[in-house]
């Protein structure tokens, strides 16, 4: 699970798909979402169960935390759609809503402990706790972003996350199919003034050729 190359400039999107359109010989398209500022979960699954869930860790090398994965409420334990893959691997962000956090902290607060500093932090430190009961009274939650499968059903990531929302899984409205990079750079100023609406924290937008 590699980071992801940073851009803050619209001089630079716009290089990089003149790049892209030089290499394909036409215009592309691209896949946009929000970057939720979350922990990165990788989950596997075999015929329509949870197999295996591991944290991001080094990139390479993460924890296990299959027990508690199984405690949040957006992720499906068990697939009841007909066209999944016999394995596939699914990837998101686990996330601790702003309303939580704020909850958490209070209580905290008034049992003498220090606060989280951040839903992210709080999120990854639940995500590894060893009581999962603990982990289920946390009202953690879980946006997807990526699909993996030897066969998948469609030929592009975006029609694979809308297939993987009628299988279960929660991938967000926000999600954009943008013709041309000028859409794309359309998208991110919209959300860069509608961020603070969100229930959860992002920091970005991902582009996907």
């Amino acid at each position: 699970m590699l980071s992801l190359s940073n851009t803050y400039n619209d001089e630079e999107l716009r290089e990089f798909n003149s790049r892209i359109e030089k290499v394909t010989g036409d215009p592309v398209e691209y896949a946009c979402e929000l970057k939720f500022d979350g922990a990165s979960i990788s989950i596997t699954y075999r015929k329509g169960l949870i197999f295996r869930a591991l944290t991001r860790g080094d990139g390479s090398r993460g924890d296990d935390v299959t027990l508690n994965i199984r405690t949040i409420n957006s992720i499906p334990s068990k697939l009841a759609a007909k066209n999944i893959p016999e394995e596939f691997v699914i990837r998101g962000e686990i996330l601790m809503p702003r309303a939580v956090f704020d909850r958490l902290n209070e209580e905290r607060a008034a049992e003498g402990l220090s606060p989280f500093a951040n839903p992210r932090n709080a999120a990854s430190g639940t995500l590894k706790m060893l009581d999962p009961r603990i982990v289920a009274s946390r009202g953690l939650d879980c946006n997807f972003y990526f699909l993996f499968a030897d066969e998948l059903p469609h030929e592009t990531h975006y029609e694979n996350m809308i297939e993987a929302r009628s299988w279960g899984f929660r991938v967000p409205e926000s999600i954009r199919l943008c013709r041309n990079i000028e859409e794309v750079i359309a998208f991110i100023n919209h959300w860069e003034s509608e961020r603070k609406k969100l229930p959860f924290d992002i920091d970005g937008v991902v582009v996907k050729v």
